[in-house]
């Protein structure tokens, strides 16, 4: 899987265990956006994956990555399957290479891995409101679940996030379909 987006061109692939090691700094990178969110500016510098969780998730999960083109890493997607869905755990795109189309391909390079397992949907938490979170989602086709259409395990997510010291009323479950986008 691949894409040319301006003059840089890049790959998304699935990720390796030796991919790991550069995976936390990716993701501390991309969330100094957050210093720019009143209120949420603490996220920029709050604990990332480690790198055991990178390697657990690429053995067992599904885990991708976004290369540019010399080989380098730029961005990451990871996620497991869960309840009846293919939950994302974490999506982060280098600064220098947002806005470029690298999260949606990442996304996509899930919905082709979900569906190749027979799985309906891919889930995710996120922060409402902010613009390359729960807007963004939804030009993807993801839906906000309100509370009642939490399945249990979304729901021990959110609870489990707030125990962890992210603001819950500031949280929120997305879904998307696969292979049927007229329905949650």
């Amino acid at each position: 899987m691949g894409g040319v987006v301006g003059a840089m061109t890049f790959r998304i692939r699935p990720a390796i265990p030796a991919d790991a090691s550069h995976l936390p700094g990716i993701e501390r990178r991309s969330g100094v956006l957050f210093r720019q969110w009143p209120g949420l500016e603490w996220i920029a510098d709050d604990t990332v994956q480690s790198e055991e969780r990178h390697r657990s998730l690429i053995a067992d999960g599904v885990a991708f990555v976004a290369a540019d083109d010399d080989g380098g890493l730029v961005g990451f997607l990871n996620g497991a399957e869960a309840a009846d869905a293919l939950h994302l755990w974490q999506i982060a795109v280098d600064p220098d290479h947002q806005r470029r189309g690298l999260g949606r391909a990442l996304i996509g390079a899930a919905e082709q891995a979900a569906a190749a397992r027979r799985i309906r949907a891919l889930t995710l938490t996120t922060f409402r409101d902010v613009p390359w979170n729960e807007p963004y989602y939804r030009t993807l086709g993801f839906v906000t679940l309100d509370r009642a259409s939490l399945c249990p395990w979304l729901t021990a997510v959110l609870e489990a996030e707030g125990r962890a010291g992210l603001p819950a009323a500031l949280r929120c479950a997305m879904r998307k379909r696969i292979g049927d986008p007229g329905t949650v």
